[in-house]
């Protein structure tokens, strides 16, 4: 990939992050507000699953990975690119931790499950909505859901594309120069297949 598409993908996944919180922030805001009049329908029930979801994604920390994974593709931070190649090689069971692709992917995998509850809950307040029940809750709710489910769906193919971009780098021959108090090594990494 070329830099202005890295830098393009780049900018709108942290655009897509932003709106994404400020939808959450309103789902919350919306869950908390209307949860003693509707907590015990189906639909409410859904549109908990989506929040909770919403809370794991958070819990996340996508932009940190996203951050680490931009550093490898840039190498910007040519120290940093070195230790996070190298972070590639440890498997789970090593560190205790996953490395940081490991965590994307548990993230891709999130945000690909997030999809159902999304259009179950949209599917009960489409019926509310067309009982003429809770008109003005069922249309703010469905505009919400909808805008949920466009930036989960984009920020799954942007994350996929950032997953396949760096471990398209990581299979390949590194080459790094590597600057410390004016002397310069120059370091070569290998992937482990």
């Amino acid at each position: 990939m070329m830099g202005s598409e890295v830098e393009t993908l780049e900018e709108r996944l942290k655009s897509s992050l932003v709106h994404l919180h400020a939808e959450c922030a309103i789902l919350e805001r919306m869950v908390y507000k209307n949860k003693n009049q509707h907590r015990r329908c189906s639909y409410f029930q859904y549109l908990l699953k989506v929040r909770r979801d919403m809370r794991l994604l958070q819990s996340a920390k996508l932009e940190e990975l996203l951050s680490s994974c931009f550093q490898v593709i840039t190498g910007k931070k040519p120290k940093q690119k070195v230790h996070l190649l190298e972070s590639l090689k440890w498997r789970k069971c090593d560190a205790g931790k996953p490395n940081f692709i490991e965590q994307l992917h548990g993230v891709a995998r999130l945000l690909s499950q997030m999809v159902e509850p999304m259009l179950k809950a949209a599917c009960e307040i489409s019926i509310l909505l067309a009982r003429s029940f809770f008109m003005g809750f069922s249309m703010t709710i469905l505009s919400l859901l909808a805008r949920l489910r466009v930036l989960v769906q984009q920020i799954l193919l942007d994350v996929v594309s950032v997953v396949n971009i760096v471990s398209s780098i990581s299979q390949k021959k590194q080459s790094v120069k590597l600057t410390h108090e004016g002397v310069e090594v120059s370091q070569e990494l290998y992937s482990e297949v």
